[in-house]
């Protein structure tokens, strides 16, 4: 009998070997059926600051979604502090972004954001890979001051920040917009699934996003249109691709590694265990 899976996505660069697997039947072929959503409807109004009311996690909750992507550090805090679901493995790109200033900024180098308000969206990919950077420069982790917009161009442009951690298509349109790149950002997702999801289905996402990878890997001339559906012709040609390696299994080693790193900074109340977060036995 053919599974019915609800999928949330971000509409962004990075997602879209996902809607690649449902246009050319790679989920149907895996006995699925599937219900693909490519954004919110609250749209930039429901990028809340507190992530459990954000429109996946509430529909994840409510057992109203089956499988929606996430930066890596957000699905270990999300199936921690939600209580529900599990990461059945990391997600199929490897993501990108920039940290931004206005053409008219006097900022010049990433250590100079010490104590600098950077806009980013609270405890996602961007919050996270943000930090990162901002330490590699120098800056103590005491001294860096993000600050949650719900719409992060927006908070750059109007001035209400100095900066802005931004991806895909928000990175091209600050471009556009004359907005100067500092540093560039890099951070894996993880696809977290519903309690309901077992081992057959999670493979059959994984077996059928990779082929989705791999289509886009050997269709070079649409795959720049396909992954950055979001920006205009023009833009596509210079915008800022994900780097596409695969959705790949969740190792113990990695998933401590990024514990290890929250626990240290107190994004993490307290250490999960990989066995109650990640669907080790599922795989």
């Amino acid at each position: 009998m053919t599974r019915t899976i609800r999928i949330q996505s971000d509409s962004n660069a990075h997602d879209r070997p996902w809607r690649v697997a449902v246009e050319r039947g790679y989920f149907r072929d895996e006995g699925l059926a599937i219900e693909y959503h490519e954004d919110n409807p609250k749209g930039t109004a429901g990028r809340v600051q507190n992530f459990s009311e954000r429109w996946k996690e509430t529909q994840l909750s409510h057992g109203e979604l089956e499988v929606y992507p996430v930066c890596e550090w957000g699905a270990i805090e999300r199936v921690q502090q939600l209580g529900h679901g599990r990461i059945i493995g990391l997600d199929c790109t490897m993501r990108t972004g920039a940290i931004v200033v206005r053409s008219d900024s006097k900022i010049t180098d990433v250590a100079q954001l010490r104590n600098v308000p950077v806009a980013v969206t609270w405890h996602a990919g961007t919050f996270y890979a943000a930090i990162e950077v901002l330490e590699a420069a120098g800056i103590p982790y005491g001294e860096i001051r993000l600050v949650h917009a719900n719409d992060r161009l927006a908070a750059l442009l109007s001035g209400e920040t100095e900066a802005a951690a931004l991806m895909e298509p928000l990175v091209s349109r600050a471009y556009t917009a004359g907005a100067r790149k500092l540093a560039d950002l890099r951070w894996r997702g993880g696809i977290v699934a519903g309690d309901d999801v077992d081992e057959e289905t999670a493979q059959k996402i994984m077996r059928a996003l990779n082929r989705a990878v791999g289509w886009l890997r050997e269709n070079e001339d649409r795959s720049r249109t396909e992954l950055l559906r979001d920006l205009t012709p023009a833009q596509q040609k210079t915008g800022l691709l994900p780097e596409l390696i695969g959705a790949q299994p969740y190792q113990a080693a990695e998933f401590n590694e990024k514990v290890s790193w929250m626990m240290q900074r107190r994004l993490l109340d307290q250490a999960p265990a990989y066995d109650e977060i990640v669907a080790a036995d599922k795989r």
